[in-house]
């Protein structure tokens, strides 16, 4: 289950879950679940086997997700590769738009030569930029 992301959209918040319960309703496995109990997830006292709040659940899910973001400030580009908000090389940035309104600013990563990437809107392609120079690609075909 490599790459495969939890959810807490499923979760009601006054129901109580036991391991296999919260882990079909996440879609998380079950040694997960217990895994999560050792790292911190709170189940109610004194009950055995393991019951879990769906608040707590809900909770425990938002609060692994929060940690992993890594917000891009203006003038930084997310790097595909290192999974890390970057400063694209020589500071130059190009405009490749998908539709009429919304498109993706592309950069050179400087640390691994990988693709940067962030999707925005050509109203808020400068303002994603920051102080990087912008080259806006027409819809043309492309080699890559």
């Amino acid at each position: 289950m490599a790459n495969h992301r939890v959810s807490a959209r499923k979760v009601k918040r006054l129901w109580t879950y036991n391991v296999t319960e919260a882990a079909t309703v996440t879609g998380a496995t079950s040694a997960t679940i217990r895994q999560w109990l050792k790292a911190g997830l709170q189940a109610v006292p004194g009950v055995r086997p393991s019951i879990v709040r769906g608040v707590d659940l809900i909770a425990f899910v938002k609060g692994r997700q929060a940690g992993r973001k890594r917000p891009c400030g203006p003038g930084r580009i997310y790097c595909l590769r290192c999974k890390e908000p970057r400063e694209p090389a020589f500071g130059e940035v190009e405009y490749w738009p998908d539709t009429a309104t919304k498109g993706a600013l592309r950069g050179l990563c400087p640390v691994c030569g990988g693709w940067l990437c962030r999707r925005t809107t050509i109203t808020g392609a400068r303002a994603a930029a920051g102080d990087l120079s912008i080259s806006f690609k027409c819809d043309g075909p492309s080699l890559g």
